[in-house]
């Protein structure tokens, strides 16, 4: 199932986009908004969007600075500004109604929007992140990874140099810290599926229990066998998990 392209308008950046299914979707079917990780595009939901099916609308965003969105002349990059991006695209695309999925860096940015945007969020999966502000050893070392700098896809960097600047000045800082989104988890009312793997160093089941016993309303499933690249090798258990949660939320 090939995609299609297309450009939609950010918080005053350009974003490309891709989207499977739109003519052949069912209409009772609330399209699915996906959101990827730090370095991510979004090609990295493919996969996933392919063992979902025909049956649903799925539109997959580069975040700003990644892919071939625009970049932000002053780096720009918290959660916030990619929180700001998403309710102006959703918007541009026409979604009154829709379902989010996010996964590592776009894990948090969907539980701000589904907490912020609650009205219009029918439910949001977050696959493999936590809302606390101190990095867990996974997310260490992702950040370390980050900070050495962009890798090149046909010559070009795959993400926008600042973020791997920003990311080496906090570790050098002894910094590392992200924006406290436990406020925003406590506050979720819509339905919630947490998308963990049993061996991922990002998302330790301890925070996943918290996670958990804070909400209890959500739902947790966990991957067996998988890493924190979950929508990468295991799309296929993924997909599962998410199918029977998304046909839920459109009773």
């Amino acid at each position: 199932m090939e995609p299609r392209e297309g450009y939609v308008d950010g918080n005053g950046l350009r974003l490309r986009y891709l989207e499977w299914c739109p003519e052949q979707a069912r209409t009772r079917a609330a399209p699915l908004v996906c959101l990827h990780g730090i370095g991510g595009s979004a090609e990295d939901w493919q996969g996933l969007a392919a063992a979902l099916g025909g049956g649903r609308r799925v539109i997959a965003l580069d975040a700003r600075g990644h892919g071939a969105s625009e970049w932000s002349s002053d780096a720009a990059y918290s959660t916030d500004a990619h929180f700001a991006d998403l309710a102006c695209a959703v918007d541009a695309l026409g979604l009154e109604r829709f379902l989010l999925a996010g996964y590592s860096m776009g894990g948090g940015v969907a539980i701000l929007s589904a907490n912020a945007l609650r009205e219009r969020v029918a439910g949001v999966v977050v696959v493999d992140a936590y809302p606390g502000p101190e990095m867990t050893e996974g997310s260490r070392r992702i950040a370390g990874f980050i900070a050495r700098g962009p890798w090149l896809h046909e010559g070009k960097p795959r993400f926008d140099p600042a973020i791997s600047a920003a990311f080496a000045r906090d570790l050098e800082a002894g910094e590392p810290r992200r924006m406290d989104l436990w406020p925003h988890w406590d506050a979720l009312d819509c339905p919630t599926l947490l998308v963990r793997g049993e061996l991922s160093r990002v998302l330790p089941a301890s925070t996943a229990l918290e996670m958990q016993a804070r909400l209890p309303a959500a739902t947790t499933r966990t991957i067996e066998g998988a890493t924190h690249n979950l929508i990468f090798g295991h799309a296929e258990p993924v997909a599962a998990a998410l199918g029977t949660f998304l046909e839920r939320c459109d009773e």
